[in-house]
């Protein structure tokens, strides 16, 4: 099938409504309206717009003259001059043959303006008209097939539109979490470690504590390492001291060897208490 709309044979319809101004108009109008038609046969469009034009401006409410000059409009592609000098046209139509085509004629027009539904609608129009009109047929499928292929694009469209919005959205939402974790980044950068790191030195003070708790409890009190080895208050006063020229005793050997273990101050100090030197006798006055 063709994908090419179908006309109607303009000069058919011009020849018709010829016959119809001889017996209805004025003869300037006729002739006018002959004049217009010879020079669409030549395809001189223009001339033959301007002589429908004055057959008008002669008969203001004949419909031939308004359809002829929508005719000439349409060959040059001049789609919605076309379609409005064609709607006078049926305003004043009478004849069947010249409201069918003229529908026809419209849906065309309309057609080429890409309104693909509003060209259905005036091939249905000629069709309630003339249901034999195979052209109308012809040209209502074709119009039908353009505008499911339109409702399918702007679908096409409305999706394409949805997905990018889509993907804007998800872009934002990726850019505002980058901005949150560069935030993040420069806090933890400001702080000097990151939850990790503190969480592990936490750690390592907990283990240090700890470790420090088990060497306390494994030691003994300074207080007690004092008291130790040291003789208690009174202790002295109850140590023996060897006269002068004698041996030390086991007792007094014992205490040394006690002494030893403590400060060399203090291993003097009971040196000095073992050995006293003895006191001179005073010389006696015989």
């Amino acid at each position: 099938m063709s994908q090419l709309l179908k006309n109607k044979s303009l000069i058919f319809i011009s020849l018709i409504s010829l016959a119809l101004i001889a017996s209805a108009c004025k003869p300037s109008a006729e002739k006018l309206v002959q004049d217009g038609n010879e020079q669409f046969e030549e395809e001189v469009y223009l001339e033959a717009l301007a002589a429908y034009q004055q057959a008008n401006f002669e008969e203001p409410e004949l419909a031939e003259p308004y359809y002829n000059a929508a005719n000439a409009l349409y060959r040059q592609e001049a789609y919605p001059e076309a379609l409005t000098l064609m709607q006078e046209a049926l305003k004043f139509a009478d004849e069947e043959s010249l409201i069918e085509s003229g529908l026809f004629n419209m849906g065309n027009s309309i057609y080429n303006t890409q309104d693909f539904g509003g060209a259905v609608e005036a091939y249905k129009e000629a069709l309630l008209v003339d249901p034999t009109d195979q052209d109308a047929k012809y040209n209502l499928e074709l119009a039908l097939q353009q505008q499911e292929q339109e409702q399918e694009q702007e679908e096409e469209q409305e999706e394409q539109q949805e997905e990018e919005q889509d993907q804007d959205q998800e872009q934002e939402q990726q850019e505002g979490q980058g901005e949150d974790d560069q935030q993040e980044s420069e806090n933890q950068s400001q702080d000097g470690q990151n939850p990790d790191e503190q969480q592990e030195e936490g750690d390592q003070e907990q283990e240090q504590e700890s470790s420090q708790d088990d060497q306390g409890d494994g030691e003994p009190n300074s207080e007690e390492e004092e008291g130790q080895g040291q003789p208690q208050e009174g202790q002295n006063e109850n140590r023996q001291q060897p006269p002068p020229g004698q041996r030390m005793t086991a007792e007094q050997a014992r205490q040394l060897l006690a002494a030893i273990a403590q400060d060399s101050e203090t291993l003097q100090e009971h040196l000095g208490q073992i050995f006293v030197a003895p006191p001179v006798p005073p010389v006696q006055d015989w």
